[in-house]
């Protein structure tokens, strides 16, 4: 709209609203002459004169009368449209939902943890956790899903982050398991057992492998399965060896219960892993989605202040 100036809108709504010139300049914080030569614009565009003198006054035409109503909404709305949305939410009458994808052992780590406080503060809040199948970038830029929660897996510059905790592997076996006795977890003996590692994408070598074979070790992959959950009836009844994260172990730690299965310290030593919250820059400024992002944080730093066997 090259020829149409929005200044003017608030003009004319000032003018008609104060059938002043001079208080429409004082409204609007101008000099009396800039509302003059504003009002002057608003004659030659609308083909009105819209003020007219009476007397001392002035007073507004028959189409500046019928106007008055519909340039205040349209004032207003522009305005409204025209700065931040407003930081403070009414959380408790708010009604919207999340998707976010996050891995399983995610779910079971944070997500009682985080409807618990979202029932507190905002209950009409739905979450919808979906499968974390993979991490392209697709669902977030199309906006098939509003968060994710894991590894940054793809180079997408775009997508915004936020550290949620930081993780680490170590393994589990059973409680009675040879492992655990003299001479003690060394390199040699882990990889002298089958393991039974965790991939959603049937992936049988990771950074364990890595630093196992920087000191000229293999260890023997036996079962492959999709979940961290999964692992544990297999540990749990024969000699074969976990390789777990430690949120993992505590998101399940109610499978463990029983005490029949136990972590161990790697014998060899693996990357820190940085757990994020990831989203694309559409939902940077939404303030229901800032809210729910520093709701998760909180969440999940509160929660990893809790771990076991950190």
């Amino acid at each position: 709209m090259p020829d149409i100036d929005l200044n003017l809108l608030t003009a004319l709504d000032a003018l008609l609203t104060e059938c002043s010139v001079t208080g429409a300049a004082r409204r609007m914080g101008l000099s009396v002459s800039a509302m003059s030569r504003a009002l002057t614009r608003l004659r030659a565009a609308t083909g009105d004169p819209l003020l007219v003198q009476a007397g001392r006054q002035m007073v507004p035409t028959p189409y500046a009368a019928e106007l008055a109503g519909r340039v205040a909404h349209i004032a207003r709305s522009a305005q409204a449209i025209l700065q931040p949305p407003a930081d403070r939410l009414n959380l408790a009458s708010i009604e919207r939902s999340f998707l976010i994808r996050a891995n399983e052992s995610f779910v079971d780590l944070a997500a009682a943890a985080l409807t618990a406080e979202l029932r507190q503060s905002a209950p009409l809040i739905r979450l919808v956790f979906v499968a974390k199948r993979d991490k392209a970038p697709h669902a977030l830029r199309s906006g098939e899903i509003d968060l994710e929660i894991g590894v940054l897996g793809t180079d997408a510059p775009e997508l915004k982050l936020r550290t949620l905790f930081s993780d680490r592997f170590v393994g589990i076996c059973r409680r009675d398991h040879p492992l655990l006795q003299a001479p003690g977890v060394t390199a040699e003996r882990y990889a002298s057992y089958p393991h039974v590692v965790v991939s959603r994408h049937n992936k049988q070598w990771g950074p364990v492998d890595v630093a196992l074979a920087s000191l000229g070790w293999q260890r023997r992959v036996s079962v492959v399965v999709p979940a961290f959950a999964n692992a544990l009836p297999l540990v749990r009844a024969s000699d074969m060896l976990g390789l777990v994260t430690l949120s993992s172990l505590n998101g399940v730690a109610s499978g463990m219960a029983a005490g029949d299965v136990v972590p161990f310290e790697l014998p060899v030593v693996t990357p820190a892993i940085s757990i994020a919250a990831i989203w694309h820059p559409r939902l940077q400024a939404d303030p229901l989605h800032r809210w729910l992002r520093e709701t998760l944080i909180a969440v999940c730093r509160r929660e990893q202040a809790t771990w076991r066997y950190r």
